[in-house]
């Protein structure tokens, strides 16, 4: 069998002063681990002819031409499974690409940004952290998660609790998310961790941001199990 194809959704990138191009990147641990776990990684681009995107992680006024939208799905009818990435910024062809991938049954991890923007794609959002305390830049900080039993992330990490890393300036309540998913994980402070939906064969929300954990249990078997879906896709 083929490896499947996976679509990294590139994300732009802050423009700094000393910067004379703009970049939209992928992270290579995410790419690492898809090839790692037998994955075929690309990564697609949003299909506005601009060069200006959304600069923060709050709000995107852009509306997307129907062409636009288009181009974007013809990137999805390619691969067989999708990595919404982390990021300072996010942009609606992001949300707009979440929808089509939600609406095909298509798998799909959503981690940091990416996990605000799959719930932007279902109708509701999170919030900025303005107390700034679940944004701490050190690879090796971890803290609590409580892991809700009868979830798939249960099944992956098979115990109550776990440790993870906290790199986010966006924060999303209970209220926000059990409308719209299942929580699957839970800070000690009762912030939304993680979510997937039910009714989707893997479609998952991760706060943290695993592809920083590569050497855990669990990072391993996120991405083994996602690419098994992904190749049942492709069959």
């Amino acid at each position: 069998m083929k490896r499947p194809i996976i679509g990294i959704i590139g994300k732009v990138q802050p423009q700094y002063e000393e910067d004379i191009w703009h970049r939209i990147d992928e992270v290579d641990e995410i790419r690492y681990l898809i090839v790692k776990n037998g994955g075929t990684a690309i990564m697609l681009l949003p299909t506005e002819a601009t060069l200006k995107f959304n600069d923060n992680d709050i709000k995107d006024d852009t509306i997307l031409s129907d062409e636009e939208k288009e181009e974007l799905y013809r990137q999805i009818d390619l691969c067989d499974g999708f990595i919404l990435q982390g990021g300072l910024y996010s942009s609606n062809y992001e949300i707009e690409m979440a929808k089509r991938i939600i609406e095909l049954d298509k798998p799909l991890i959503g981690i940091c940004a990416g996990f605000n923007n799959i719930l932007r794609a279902l109708g509701t959002d999170v919030i900025e952290d303005k107390t700034k305390e679940h944004d701490i830049y050190d690879i090796n900080y971890r803290h609590k998660v409580s892991v809700m039993k009868g979830t798939k992330l249960y099944d992956l990490i098979n115990k109550d609790e776990y440790n993870v890393n906290s790199i986010h300036s966006m924060i999303a309540s209970k209220e926000n998310v059990e409308k719209y998913a299942k929580i699957s994980a839970l800070s000690d402070d009762g912030l939304v961790e993680s979510f997937e939906l039910e009714d989707k064969k893997f479609i998952m929300g991760i706060k943290w941001h695993p592809e920083l954990m590569i050497e855990d249990e669990f990072t391993e078997n996120l991405f083994k199990k996602f690419i098994e879906e992904c190749k049942y896709k492709r069959k």
